[in-house]
C-alpha cells in the first residue's frame, strides 16, 4: 500500500492521478484550500478503493501554516512514498503588469510558497531515503511569452529549484519528477 501526499488535491490532474492510485488501495493525505471540495475528493477516493483519505486545509501562501500541515501529515503517515504537488494559480498578465503588488503576490503563490513547502518535504524524503516528489509545472517556464511572462517566470524559478533538488536527492534514492503541462 502506497502512502501518497497530494498538495493541490482539488486540481483536475491531481484528482485523475489519485483515482488511479485509489484503485490500488493507496492511503492519501490530501492538502488544498477548498475544504468542501477536498472532502468530496476524499469521499470519491474512498469509494474507489483507497485505504484512507485524510484531508488538511492549507492556503499555501500562509507559510506559518506549513509546519502544522507537515506535522499532521507525519502523524498520519510514518513514511511517504509519493508526494504530488499540483497547486498554483494562473494570473491575469494584464493585471500583473499594471499592479506590482498583484505580480508579487502571484510570484509568491506560484514559486516562493511552493519552494518554502517543498524544502521540508524534501528533507523528510531525504531522511527516509526513499520516495518520489512529483511536481506539476508548465511549459510556460521554458521561455518568456508576452501573454503570460509573470506566470512563466514563476514556473522557471520552480523548475530551476527542482533541478537542483533532483541532483541533491538522487544520491539518497529519492526521485524528483517535473511534469510540464
Amino acid at each position: 500500500m502506497k502512502n501518497i501526499v497530494i498538495v493541490g488535491a482539488t486540481s483536475a490532474i491531481a484528482i485523475a492521478c489519485a483515482r488511479e492510485w485509489a484503485t490500488k488501495g493507496a492511503r492519501f493525505f490530501l492538502v488544498a484550500r477548498n475544504q468542501e471540495r477536498m472532502e468530496q475528493v476524499a469521499a470519491d477516493l474512498n469509494a474507489r478503493g483507497a485505504a484512507s483519505a485524510t484531508v488538511h486545509r492549507l492556503d499555501i501562501d500562509r507559510l506559518d501554516d506549513h509546519a502544522a500541515m507537515l506535522a499532521d501529515c507525519a502523524a498520519q503517515m510514518d513514511s511517504i512514498d509519493i508526494v504530488l504537488v499540483a497547486s498554483g494559480t494562473l494570473p491575469d498578465q494584464a493585471v500583473c503588469q499594471n499592479d506590482p503588488a498583484v505580480a508579487v503576490r502571484e510570484f509568491h503563490t506560484n514559486a516562493l510558497s511552493l519552494i518554502a513547502l517543498l524544502t521540508p518535504i524534501a528533507n523528510r524524503l531525504e531522511a527516509q531515503r526513499h520516495g518520489t516528489l512529483a511536481v506539476i509545472s508548465s511549459v510556460a517556464g521554458d521561455r518568456g511569452r508576452p501573454s503570460n511572462y509573470l506566470y512563466g517566470s514563476t514556473k522557471a524559478a520552480l523548475q530551476a529549484f527542482l533541478e537542483g533538488l533532483r541532483a541533491r536527492l538522487f544520491k539518497v534514492g529519492v526521485h524528483v519528477k517535473l511534469f510540464s503541462s
